[in-house]
């Protein structure tokens, strides 16, 4: 598949790149979505949602964020 090891610590690192970059999407965009809705974030709820890497976290905090009331409902696991 890959001609050389640098072509595939290449393909490798783009791959990582890509996922970083849409977590960092993902967090932007919860936060987006709970500051919209007054629900702003506490510094502790900042860095766990910084730090977050699963995208099928994201989709669940996500929903919940919808329609939470506040943050435990978003948050509370």
């Amino acid at each position: 598949m890959y001609a050389t090891i640098r072509e595939e610590l290449i393909a490798d690192g783009m791959l990582r790149g890509k996922a970083e970059g849409k977590a960092e999407m993902l967090a932007e965009m919860l936060e987006q979505l709970l500051d919209s809705r007054e629900l702003g974030l506490t510094d502790a709820l900042r860095e766990r949602v910084a730090g977050c890497k699963d995208e099928s976290l994201f989709r669940r905090w996500f929903q919940r964020a919808i329609t939470a009331t506040n943050l435990t409902e978003v948050f509370d696991d």
